[in-house]
């Protein structure tokens, strides 16, 4: 999990990524920073997301992003 929160902080330095529950919600991350998530996560861990999971609900947590990467055989 620390090399996911190493990359959000890439894409929003000085962030709380782990004491935030809805990164969405809590203005933690916007929209344009999920498409930047996306595609660091499929390059780090050789994914590839269909675009039906590319939605803020996959991505608004610690636990989400762990429970879609799951689904594409990464453990973190």
């Amino acid at each position: 999990m620390e090399e996911v929160i190493a990359i959000l902080n890439e894409i929003r330095p000085g962030q709380d990524f782990s004491g935030a529950n809805d990164f969405f919600g809590q203005g933690v991350l916007d929209s344009l920073d999920l498409t930047a998530l996306v595609a660091a996560l499929e390059t780090r861990y050789d994914v590839f997301m269909d675009v039906e999971e590319i939605v803020p609900e996959n991505f608004r947590s610690l636990a989400a992003i762990q429970t879609v990467l799951a689904r594409h055989g990464v453990t973190v």
